[in-house]
């Protein structure tokens, strides 16, 4: 049987994401606090963010806290 590249990079994906990071889950949320935080700093003063996962019958739920001291204000659509 012969696999598309898709469906070789869909099974590489899944590997990353569910193999390597069930093995270091506080390291996951480490990279999407990183992320968070640098799309958060566009938006909020001051942002800290919580990250913690849980697992569920349906997989891995991520529970995200964001506390500012302030939200930003931006452009006004007209």
């Amino acid at each position: 049987m012969k696999f598309s590249i898709a469906q070789i990079g869909e099974n590489r994906l899944k590997r990353v994401l569910v193999e390597d990071k069930q093995n270091n889950p506080q390291r996951l949320c480490e990279v999407l606090k990183s992320d968070i935080l640098d799309v958060a700093k566009c938006y909020l003063d001051e942002a800290k963010i919580e990250i913690e996962p849980t697992q569920s019958e349906d997989g891995v739920i991520f529970n995200v806290v964001i506390k500012c001291s302030r939200v930003k204000s931006f452009g006004v659509l007209a």
